[in-house]
């Protein structure tokens, strides 16, 4: 990357907006919930130095307002660097599919903090592996172009936790397969 900072720019807007329209779509079908109005999405030119963090296209903050009989708000940080930089680097991967990924994967976190399905202070590794394991399924029912050049290439750089011996219990139905 070089230190060079990569923002996303007008151009990029449109393909956040329908890519964050997508995920939400993916999510009221999938879970029959609504995400609206308990998330924002921040992107590098409105992150504080605590919201920014290499390595990660996104990192999910909880915002708690203070007011108990109130429910958190969440806050995606979309880290504008390392999501351009990897489409760069890897020219089989369009934006737009990878942002629907990205979105779904966190909108997929929202819920289970949400619902109680999961623990925002619990362990992030089982988390991360249940959130993957059903952003990966929920991706395949519902197809997005060119979103199989992103898992493929994800799996070559981190196999799919799918490929492994665990068992999602996913609404009271237990998941292996293999995407």
């Amino acid at each position: 990357m070089n230190g060079i900072m990569a923002y996303f720019m007008s151009e990029h807007w449109n393909v956040l907006r329908y890519g964050s329209s997508l995920a939400e779509n993916i999510i009221h079908k999938e879970m029959n919930w609504s995400v609206k109005g308990i998330y924002d999405i921040k992107t590098l030119s409105d992150l504080d130095r605590v919201e920014k963090k290499q390595g990660v296209f996104a990192q999910l903050l909880r915002v708690e307002t203070g007011k108990t009989k109130l429910a958190p708000c969440y806050l995606v940080c979309l880290q504008d660097t390392e999501i351009l930089h990897f489409v760069k680097r890897h020219s089989e991967v369009d934006l737009l599919s990878l942002i629907t990924f990205i979105l779904t994967h966190e909108l997929l976190h929202i819920h289970r903090f949400s619902t109680g399905k999961a623990d925002f202070y619990g362990d992030p590794h089982d988390e991360e592996f249940v959130v993957d394991t059903l952003t990966r399924l929920f991706l395949t029912k519902n197809p997005v172009t060119g979103l199989k050049q992103v898992l493929t290439l994800l799996d070559k750089m981190e196999a799919a936790p799918l490929y492994n011996e665990h068992i999602v219990n996913y609404g009271g139905n237990c998941i292996n397969a293999y995407l």
